[in-house]
């Protein structure tokens, strides 16, 4: 899916947010999975996204593999996204379904089975 696809549906879920504040929040998301320890999953998953957001993933420079939990990795993008960390929980689940929706179900899954299991709940859009 191409980048404004993914863009747009952040929009959608989170309600009236410039295109910008979505992309600030996909990158936040991108750049905090990127430090999260997923066994080297990022490889597979990163290349079925547009290149924009895989070389984010991917980055060396950005890659630690830490092992951190779901109110770490929701404290995380909230920073980076400058928002609340209440309104981090709701944006970090726009944003990583967005981005997990839009992958090939095989590599979809085979990403989501290395969260941890708080983490993984992030990946279902619930309403």
């Amino acid at each position: 899916m191409a980048t404004n696809a993914i863009v747009d549906l952040v929009q959608q879920r989170i309600g009236e947010i410039s295109p910008e504040t979505a992309e600030r929040l996909i990158n936040a998301v991108l750049e905090t999975l990127a430090e999260r320890d997923l066994s080297g999953a990022h490889t597979g998953f990163a290349a079925e996204l547009p290149p924009e957001y895989g070389a984010i993933l991917n980055d060396p420079d950005r890659t630690s593999h830490e092992h951190f939990d779901v109110e770490e990795f929701i404290r995380r993008v909230g920073e980076r996204a400058n928002v609340s960390y209440p309104q981090s929980e709701t944006w970090t689940r726009a944003a990583l379904t967005a981005l997990v929706e839009n992958v090939p179900t095989e590599e979809r899954n085979r990403f989501v089975s290395h969260f941890p299991d708080d983490l993984a709940d992030y990946t279902h859009w619930v309403v």
